[in-house]
């Protein structure tokens, strides 16, 4: 059965991965979110075991999960049927966390099977979890008991909390949307953290751009004019020692695909192009500035700008448009990286009308539809994607390529 799923596959799988924070901000794990095709993934006369089966087994057997998460924890839904039938074992243990949806049967079969899957080395997590006697036996083995937030009063946590005391588990705190959520958990004693509370952005009044950090906008601002001389952008990378090791580092990265290890600034440079050279130099100073943020942050403007700009190269308007919507991916998390409003930022920068507009939320432009695209993808709103795209059946069908490449290029960009 299980090879018979490897081998009939779509060759388009719909993945997106969603962050699981530790307490210190680094990730600990990818919640992945999939779905096998966005047409028919509600039929009814598809057997639900059946159709997620097939399509995890894709997903592992095409993507890679361990190339999704980057090595860190996978966390995967199971039916109870899933369970039974051994199906997280198509997964390696080194990474899998197993998780038992709320609405499992716990039924001797499934704590027979979970038992076995713990004992092989596998980690259980309980998902969505409201304290009954009927999950008692999974929460003497599990490792991880995840509580959505958003779907309890806080005095239901505290009493299902309570319940846990005496097991040796942690918790998980998901759908965490804002940072006063994210202090009110994490004193509740929770260890993982999941939602996008780190990408709001805390705006501090009064408070002045770091020195060192303006000069790095003032770096981005030039780097955006394409009438800066290109000459001295080489010429400044050459001077820092750094960042001329991390260029060589990147252009001799697997995602740059060279035959021939680079062995000088010079042939590097000549290798990448002035646009690439731009880009990746945008990204440093970037990098630079979000020092003090979780690295996920990053990660994900990388992600985001690299997707928004494939969407944005089959869109048929152009290089330039492509280009414009990289820099719309690059530059929309800016509020949450500096701490100030994203209207009195773009002013440090050499933005378009239509840039800055689709940034602040001024106006709806042709941009603005390319970064909802990408939100909402990062989130597996797919719903939300396939109305996005009702008109462009072409686009739609290349968005796991197109996640697949910008996931290459974030491993690249953070290898060097």
């Amino acid at each position: 059965m299980i090879n018979q799923l490897l081998q009939n596959g779509t060759n388009k799988i719909f993945v997106a991965r969603q962050p699981i924070l530790r307490r210190s901000t680094r990730v600990y794990g990818y919640e992945l979110l999939f779905r096998s095709g966005l047409d028919n993934f509600c039929d009814p006369a598809i057997d639900g075991d059946e159709a997620t089966s097939k399509l995890v087994s894709n997903a592992f057997s095409l993507i890679g999960i361990s190339k999704i998460t980057e090595g860190k924890k996978a966390f995967i839904n199971f039916t109870g049927d899933m369970l039974v039938k051994e199906y997280p074992s198509l997964f390696p243990r080194e990474i899998t966390v197993a998780e038992v949806l709320e609405n499992v049967r716990v039924t001797p079969e499934v704590i027979a099977a979970c038992r076995s899957m713990v004992n092989q080395g596998y980690l259980l997590a309980l998902d969505d979890f409201v304290y009954s006697e009927e999950f008692q036996p999974l929460v003497e083995i599990a490792h991880i008991i995840k509580f959505d937030i958003q779907a309890m009063t806080m005095d239901e946590l505290q009493r299902d909390i309570g319940r846990l005391e005496s097991y040796n588990v942690k918790l998980l705190a998901e759908k965490v949307e804002t940072l006063e959520e994210y202090e009110t958990v994490s004193d509740l004693g929770f260890s993982f953290f999941q939602g996008y509370y780190f990408c709001r952005p805390n705006i501090v009044q009064g408070r002045d751009i770091p020195g060192s950090k303006l000069q790095y906008l003032k770096i981005l601002r030039a780097l955006q004019d394409v009438k800066y001389d290109f000459k001295k952008i080489t010429e400044f990378v050459a001077r820092d020692v750094s960042l001329s090791f991390k260029l060589l580092k990147y252009v001799n990265s697997a995602a740059m695909r060279r035959r021939v290890e680079v062995t000088s600034l010079q042939r590097a440079v000549a290798l990448i192009g002035e646009r690439t050279l731009r880009k990746w130099l945008s990204l440093m100073m970037l990098s630079y500035i979000a020092d003090d943020k979780p690295e996920e942050l990053l990660r994900l403007t990388i992600l985001r700008a690299c997707f928004c700009e494939q969407v944005g190269g089959k869109m048929g308007k152009g290089s330039e448009f492509a280009a414009s919507c990289y820099l719309v991916g690059m530059f929309s998390l800016l509020d949450v990286i500096l701490g100030q409003p994203m209207d009195v930022l773009l002013k440090e920068l050499n933005l378009s009308e239509d840039i800055v507009d689709t940034l602040t939320g001024a106006k709806q432009t042709e941009f603005s539809a390319v970064l909802k695209l990408a939100t909402s993808y990062e989130r597996g709103d797919w719903m939300q994607v396939t109305r996005l795209l009702s008109g462009a059946p072409h686009i739609l069908e290349e968005l796991p390529v197109y996640y697949e490449n910008s996931l290459m290029e974030l491993q690249s960009f953070f290898a060097s």
